[in-house]
């Protein structure tokens, strides 16, 4: 992913204050600290409801209109746009927000704006179209600054390592009684949006063949999805407060499924990961309920990013949005990026449209990323033969391992679980403790010495339940003891897998064609080159960075959880949660110029006791990494943990080195 793609945080929560009749907006979060101000809206009722309906008006009639200049209708929009930026931003917060902009800039960074708004009237507003005026341009039309409205729920969704294509299931619903829609010309341009994409194998395209709520569930147990597009009519019924968008019956007339109906058919599904609706209305919300909307719904049901439409939108608008969004995605853009570019999309192709700003983004991913588009070869494989010879298959053994007789074996390979690899560069690093810089640093992390590793790849995150399951399936593996009846804990999928050993772990590697990194390989893709001592740098953990003690939570967190607190590679997880299993052996002391391999340290054993140690060492393995359980101390990149093979515990686990590292 370009660099320029990561993202530092600019949070904004804004809520109603009932003393004054005003609003409070507070930064909550960002690179250069924290402020609040009192504000006021700058028009009364009336004026408001006067601005979206110039607004509106000026959405239907910007497009194609092909003048020098802004146009009556942009003025109008731009206007706004200044009126909503000045009182999000009044002067106190602009500072910190000029500030927070110029050090993402220095870091070679974007400044993601998160809006948290409460109050459902004020999260109503088209908050797409903040008007910079030092910049002198909309502010969600620049990938270093895209906007969100985020909702921030109990637990963040986990990423997911999807390896293409992309599998959307697309939905076209043009039921009796409401204005038709010209199905196949619907499909067409969809299609031509995506042509592309869909010759490269990065994206496949299912049509529902029906229109039916019986015909969306049956498809969705047809998957996995990962992205749900809807095209069709969609609306706010004030009586009942909620979101609705409309199917089909058995006769094909009308039927409303509501945003609770549309959540409880989408929101069981762990693999879908967005949903488009191309229908009018459907970001609309009701004025009491901020979870009412369709889009909302779908995000408190555990849709990790929702994509709906505020305003109509024109057909040209339309199509140059589906398609740069889609190929953002496909590049490996964040959801945030990727609405970004398709928004500029616009703006480029249809002259003084401001269409632009009809899309809104509901997101509840930390980062952007809810899934990684990985190429096939970055995930584990087996070999497969041309033709499949007559040999029994062993799920724990590899064809390339077994004796055949057939056609020659070609490289063929089949992913058995996805992962997210994190290339780490050749190069030298600093490995172990310097007490003069550390002063938590323990005697059998010294002496600190450099190293040189040669480039390898390593997970993003930590083996979850979900993933284990695959191997247990496969394997006949023995599960953890707190799976109940061999079943992972409710809502414990994306969490790491415990309380297994490092013969487990092994065995897994195996069976998934991988291996564990390291001492030294892990160390390194915690903590970079610099030789800091946390994986987020030198400054002291707080409960925003990891999952220790101090957190309080007492138990695993799902993994990437704590996006904030990545190595300087992008690796998650590497400062608490579970302790890692990595290859090496033994417990050397103290550190020689070797990585620990495999190695035993050398140890003097021209007496009983030495022999004894050197016994004792070559029967540890080393963890790494800390746990939800351990001190500041013990979440260090250079701490060093270790126990037998056969050793178990709650807070045990492990992460994968890429097959040929």
């Amino acid at each position: 992913m370009p660099n320029y793609l990561t993202y530092l945080d600019f949070e904004i929560d804004v809520r109603a204050d009932d003393a004054t009749g005003g609003y409070t907006v507070a930064v909550v979060k960002s690179p250069a600290g924290e402020e609040r101000a009192a504000v006021f809206l700058p028009f009364s009722e009336l004026e408001l409801k006067n601005r979206l309906l110039e607004l509106q008006n000026a959405l239907l009639r910007s497009g194609g209109v092909r003048r020098r200049g802004l146009t009556e209708h942009e003025k109008t929009v731009e206007k706004f746009g200044r009126e909503l930026f000045n009182f999000l931003l009044p002067d106190e917060v602009r500072g910190l927000y000029r500030s927070s902009r110029n050090r993402a800039v220095a870091g070679g960074q974007g400044l993601r704006l998160k809006l948290r708004i409460s109050d459902p009237a004020l999260a109503a507003l088209p908050w797409e179209f903040l008007f910079d005026p030092t910049h002198n341009e909309y502010i969600c039309l620049s990938t270093q600054t895209p906007l969100v409205r985020y909702l921030e729920l109990a637990q963040p969704p986990q990423v997911l390592a999807v390896a293409p294509p992309l599998r959307i299931l697309g939905l076209i619903a043009s039921p009796d009684g409401l204005d038709k829609l010209n199905v196949e010309l619907e499909k067409q341009r969809v299609e031509e949006a995506l042509a592309d994409l869909l010759a490269d194998g990065l994206i496949e395209l299912h049509w529902l063949p029906g229109q039916t709520r019986r015909d969306l569930q049956r498809a969705m147990r047809q998957g996995p999805w990962h992205i749900f597009h809807y095209i069709g009519h969609g609306g706010f019924d004030p009586i009942h407060q909620e979101g609705l968008l409309f199917l089909a019956d058995a006769a094909g007339q009308a039927e409303a499924l509501t945003a609770t109906q549309l959540s409880r058919l989408l929101g069981d599904h762990a693999s879908l990961r967005t949903v488009f609706l191309n229908a009018c209305e459907g970001a609309a919300s009701s004025q009491t309920d901020l979870f009412s909307g369709t889009a909302a719904t779908l995000m408190r049901r555990g849709i990790p990013a929702v994509l709906a439409m505020q305003y109509a939108i024109t057909d040209r608008a339309a199509i140059e949005f589906t398609t740069t969004f889609y190929e953002s995605l496909a590049d490996g853009y964040p959801v945030d990026a990727a609405v970004t570019e398709a928004r500029k999309a616009i703006s480029l192709a249809v002259n003084h449209s401001v269409e632009w700003g009809t899309p809104v983004l509901h997101m509840r991913a930390p980062d952007g990323v809810v899934f990684v588009v990985a190429p096939p070869s970055a995930t584990p494989f087996v070999k497969a033969p041309l033709e499949t010879p007559t040999v029994p298959v062993l799920p724990s053994r590899h064809v390339s391992e077994i004796e055949i007789s057939g056609p020659p074996l070609i490289e063929v390979w089949k992913p058995l679980i996805e992962i997210d690899w994190v290339t780490i560069p050749a190069g030298a690093f600093l490995m172990g403790s310097d007490k003069a810089k550390d002063v938590m640093a323990i005697v059998n992390e010294l002496p600190q010495h450099q190293l040189y590793l040669p480039e390898y790849r390593i997970s993003r995150t930590l083996v979850t339940n979900s993933q284990y399951l695959r191997f247990v399936e496969a394997t006949g593996q023995r599960s953890p003891k707190y799976w109940a009846k061999g079943k992972i804990p409710t809502d414990k999928e994306d969490h790491p897998v415990v309380n297994v050993s490092w013969r487990d772990a092994i065995a897994f590697c195996k069976w998934a064609g991988t291996r564990l990194p390291t001492e030294a390989e892990w160390e390194k893709a915690a903590r970079g080159s610099d030789g800091r001592i946390w994986p987020w740098g030198n400054q002291l953990p707080d409960t925003s960075y990891c999952n220790f003690k101090d957190s309080g939570i007492g138990d695993t967190t799902p993994v990437g959880y704590y996006s904030i607190g990545a190595s300087p590679y992008g690796v998650l997880d590497m400062g608490g949660n579970v302790c890692e299993w990595t290859r090496s052996q033994l417990f050397t002391y103290p550190y020689d110029s070797s990585d620990g391999r495999d190695e035993v340290d050398t140890l003097d054993e021209s007496d009983g006791l030495g022999q004894f140690l050197s016994l004792l060492q070559a029967s540890f393995r080393v963890l790494r990494g800390g746990a939800f359980r351990s001190q500041i101390a013990d979440i260090r990149c250079a701490h060093r943990h270790f126990s037998i093979p056969e050793g178990k515990k709650e807070f045990y686990g492990f992460r994968l080195l890429s097959p040929g590292s």
